[in-house]
């Protein structure tokens, strides 16, 4: 069977108590191997499991190695710190003696890929002493509610499989968690220029943005407004000690009673203020990074998310503190601060974000599992966006992206297929996974003499999903709703998933140039372009999420290009991909617009002089481009800069080029089919009624037999 298994269960599950009872059900390998380590990473999860084992098996005897704190090895369990036995050169590992362990437990199995776990791991599987007792196998267990490193690298190195997974809203609806409802409150704090670094905002840069007057009063209003005499327990989420320190003084200002857990607290004075949250007699905590994981705090009725974040992991695990069922508690409210950002840069992470929806969908109080509630809110908030630019300015004038697919009209939605069945399921819709066909109709929905600043909007689109640029820096293109791709220079990078059910899996494929003989049979088999795969068959990373995937070839992106100069190449805001298209794209479009059977004027004319007044409006013209020479020169138009550019160009080639047409074809005949089966049992029903009346009439059966 799989050896080293892997449990993905949501914040508040149980997963402590899961392990706890896990110690006796698992086999000793051999008459030597009874032992069982388990490894934690702070202090108050090796209390807790220490608590949680010997409140289980009161016959065994359990131990804590962490600091001072050194345990007998002859202990049953032995609760280990990681950083105390994973540092680099310890001695504290050499103590215990493998072949008398059977079974390695790893909490918040997320972090088990770091160096520190791997030496642990690799201390008790592999040992020379180990090749003479065959029969000797430890079984590894690692549990977490988000299995997947900050980084979005995955575990293989340390679990062989996912043997078993439940998502947090599933956990709900069964009433093994909290229910949750969730209250948007929007800030007019602009985070859109924080620095990112791995993964998720650079917190010194991001307090510095985040912690200001008015949007920290907005927090304590908002706490006044839907948690103050409502909810006991709240506990508020802050970028760092700073932030901390300055909400809990405004807090205190406006009579509310708070205080802060930090890194910087005393245990003593730590112990002392969660006892009181626990007893209900201190209704606010404010903490940064110290209670996101581990914290078995049920009380909590309210959750704060005054900490902005693009990665999914720590959201889960923030939102997760309120998930845990407690007598008297009938749901959690999740207060979600929602910040202003460029459309065109990476967004943080919401509830909305969570669920699949638009990530500035306001919440109203709303239980996330009263699905008529959230659909209604969706709606509205559609509809409201119809016809209204999202378009605003920097404070410099630079005007902002983000609104396009609001802007549709009715002609080119018509064009989408309505209904895809299994691919709805995995978030597919109309206005996210656009026909390629379609975008060359997209420019003359617009006045001609705002379509230049709309630039940034018609590149997201040309995407297939406008979402991508919200969650990666890099020029993502969505080639079907299971199909992603990073193309260019030598490498391409792409996430795919089988069929729904499956985990999304991550490729990297270095692609080399091809000689290839003129009017070869190879020549005309690749006469879509010259580049081969030479690697990358097999999945380098696999996910659960999108998100999470995403995350995970973002950083192999990062490792796979030699320089930062050739990463920036990969970038949406790289330089190049705001240069006009070269003549080769131009040539290219203009042969797939006639395999799409659209008119070749729907392609910017490389040759077309230029024309005086704006260029025409209907389908079969758009804005033309003059190429002067390989840098290929814009022409202007009263005054206008063209809205082809070589970036949109590349997005439109790569989907092109690899089954967008395609799939959007067959899904078309798909829903074609489906039309036709339904105007069939349409025309059915509507025979057998008139046949029922005629039966149930004699005076039309006698009128029917005259005729």
């Amino acid at each position: 069977g799989v050896r080293r298994q892997a449990v993905s269960l949501p914040v508040g599950s149980g997963k402590t108590v899961i392990f706890s009872n896990l110690i006796n059900n698992v086999p000793a390998p051999t008459p030597l191997a009874t032992k069982t380590i388990v490894l934690a990473h702070r202090e108050e999860l090796l209390a807790q499991a220490a608590k949680q084992i010997e409140d289980a098996m009161p016959n065994l005897v359990v131990e804590i190695d962490q600091g001072t704190r050194v345990a007998n090895p002859a202990a049953d369990v032995i609760v280990a710190s990681v950083p105390t036995l994973g540092r680099e050169q310890s001695d504290r590992l050499s103590r215990y003696d493998p072949r008398r362990f059977k079974l390695l437990v790893i909490d918040e199995a997320h972090h088990a890929a770091a160096e520190t776990y791997t030496r642990i791991v690799k201390h008790f599987e592999a040992t020379p002493d180990l090749a003479a007792e065959p029969g000797h196998r430890l079984f590894v267990w690692g549990c977490s509610a988000t299995l997947h490193r900050h980084d979005g690298l995955g575990l293989g190195g340390v679990f062989d499989k996912i043997v078993y997974r439940k998502q947090f809203v599933d956990m709900i609806r069964e009433g093994h968690l909290s229910r949750m409802k969730v209250v948007t409150v929007c800030t007019g704090t602009r985070i859109n220029k924080v620095r990112v670094y791995a993964g998720d905002f650079a917190v010194k840069a991001l307090s510095s943005v985040v912690n200001n007057q008015t949007r920290n009063l907005s927090i304590v209003k908002a706490y006044q407004t839907f948690a103050q005499g409502k909810r006991k327990s709240t506990l508020v989420f802050a970028v760092d000690i700073a932030h901390a320190r300055t909400l809990c003084q405004i807090f205190n200002h406006y009579g509310v009673a708070a205080k802060t857990v930090l890194s910087t607290t005393s245990t003593a004075d730590r112990e002392s203020t969660l006892r009181e949250f626990r007893d209900r007699s201190l209704p606010v905590i404010i903490n940064c990074g110290i209670l996101t994981e581990g914290t078995d705090i049920p009380n909590i009725d309210c959750v704060m998310m005054a900490r902005p974040t693009r990665s999914l992991v720590l959201f889960q695990q923030m939102i997760g503190r309120g998930m845990r069922l407690f007598t008297g508690k009938s749901d959690c409210l999740v207060v979600d601060l929602i910040d202003s950002f460029d459309g065109s840069k990476s967004s943080h992470i919401t509830v909305p974000t969570l669920l699949g929806l638009d990530p500035q969908l306001v919440f109203k109080e709303t239980d996330i599992l009263d699905g008529r509630a959230v659909s209604q809110l969706a709606e509205e908030h559609r509809l409201a966006n119809i016809g209204r630019s999202d378009i605003d300015e920097d404070e410099d004038g630079t005007p902002q992206t983000g609104g396009i697919l609001q802007e549709l009209d009715a002609e080119l939605l018509s064009k989408l297929p309505r209904t895809l069945g299994s691919l709805e399921s995995m978030g597919f819709t109309a206005k996210t996974h656009l026909n390629p066909l379609n975008f060359f109709e997209l420019p003359r929905l617009f006045d001609h003499r705002t379509a230049a600043s709309r630039a940034g909007e018609l590149e997201m689109v040309s995407a297939g999903n406008h979402h991508l640029r919200q969650l990666s820096r890099y020029a993502w293109v969505c080639l079907t709703p299971t199909y992603y791709m990073l193309s260019g220079f030598n490498m391409t990078f792409a996430i795919r998933k089988n069929k729904p059910g499956d985990l999304w899996q991550g490729y990297v494929k270095r692609t080399l140039r091809s000689k290839r003989k003129e009017g070869s049979l190879s020549d005309k088999k690749k006469a879509k372009g010259d580049f081969v795969f030479s690697v990358g068959k097999k999945p380098v990373m696999e996910a659960e999420e999108f998100e999470h995937a995403l995350h995970g070839m973002d950083t192999l992106v990062k490792i796979h290009c030699g320089s930062q100069a050739q990463l920036k190449l990969f970038m949406w805001d790289a330089p190049w991909r705001k240069l006009p298209p070269t003549p080769m794209q131009i040539s290219m479009l203009k042969r797939f617009v006639a395999e799409l059977e659209l008119p070749k004027d729907s392609v910017p004319d490389t040759a077309a002089a230029s024309s005086s007044g704006p260029p025409a409006t209907g389908s079969a013209t758009v804005v033309r481009v003059l190429s002067g020479g390989s840098k290929g020169k814009a022409m202007q138009n009263n005054g206008g800069v063209q809205w082809l550019n070589r970036g949109i160009a590349t997005n439109l080639i790569v989907r092109m080029r690899n089954g967008s047409i395609g799939w959007w074809k067959d899904a078309t005949k798909a829903q074609e089919r489906l039309d036709s089966a339904q105007r069939e049992r349409d025309a059915d029903l509507k025979r057998l009624a008139a046949w029922g009346d005629i039966m149930g009439d004699p005076a039309a059966g006698d009128k029917k037999t005259a005729m």
